[in-house]
């Protein structure tokens, strides 16, 4: 009886292998294979939710480039995966070490393939945290980079990371000054395209409720809150979450008032 009990917890352990197993064991899965485990470092990246998880995420991906060098699919991945480490990690320049590494791993894979989306997107994605890292002249000598990549992730692919590429370039002409380029019309366009796109991520709820609260549309930027938090609560792994649920219930708070005194 114990050995049957030993042999059926065996069994349910190898169904669900830790990330550590899958790390120590994924580069001898890869022999022989024809197209990278795409869905499986999908599957690590997803459920990672600290740094060192994600460090483990980014392992699987090298060993992956080891076999496949030069993979569109791997190099944006990799990308990303620093990206997401870079938003966790406190120290400064670390952070920009890692931002930098998103960037090389991003153009690598725009080298490879000019019209990779997912690749253009991350490249600007991480150069706009990397300019706002090392402060506001960076940002701003780099906003005209920022907006053409984002405008041709557009072009390409809009649907890339949820609606990734509309949603920047929201924020983007939301928080620019109208002098250096802001426009809250096109902040507007560009976040209600993202929430048509991608109708079930928080994030572009988030930005659009506050684009919408600048412009005093306090009808249309509640229904944009209500319907963020609604979606918060199935949101993981994101370390912004909790700041952005605290803003997102204070400006509920603050339309609540100003409709009571109209």
């Amino acid at each position: 009886m114990r050995q049957y009990i030993m042999i059926k917890a065996g069994i349910v352990r190898s169904r669900f292998p830790s990330i550590l197993a899958v790390f120590f064991l994924f580069p001898f899965s890869l022999m022989g294979m024809t197209h990278p485990p795409l869905k499986k470092i999908d599957t690590v990246y997803f459920n990672a939710n600290s740094i060192k998880e994600f460090k483990e995420s980014e392992q699987l991906i090298i060993n992956s480039m080891n076999s496949f060098p030069n993979h569109t699919g791997l190099t944006w991945r990799l990308a990303r995966n620093y990206f997401r480490i870079a938003k966790r990690t406190l120290h400064e320049e670390e952070k920009i070490k890692l931002f930098k590494q998103c960037i090389k791993n991003a153009e690598k894979g725009i080298s490879l393939d000019k019209n990779s989306a997912e690749n253009i997107y991350f490249f600007g994605l991480c150069l706009g945290n990397l300019s706002l890292q090392k402060g506001i002249l960076s940002s701003l000598s780099n906003r005209d980079t920022l907006r053409k990549t984002m405008e041709k992730a557009v072009e390409i692919d809009p649907t890339v990371e949820h609606a990734g590429p509309h949603r920047f370039l929201g924020v983007f002409y939301s928080v620019l000054p109208f002098f250096l380029g802001g426009d809250s019309e096109k902040a507007m366009h560009h976040l209600e395209s993202a929430t048509n796109l991608a109708p079930d991520h928080a994030d572009n709820y988030f930005y659009l409720g506050e684009a919408y609260f600048k412009k005093e549309l306090y009808l249309k930027s509640n229904q944009a809150l209500e319907r963020f938090l609604e979606l918060a609560k199935t949101v993981k792994n994101d370390p912004d979450l909790p700041e952005q649920i605290e803003e997102a219930s204070d400006l509920l708070r603050r339309i609540k008032i100003y409709q009571n005194n109209d």
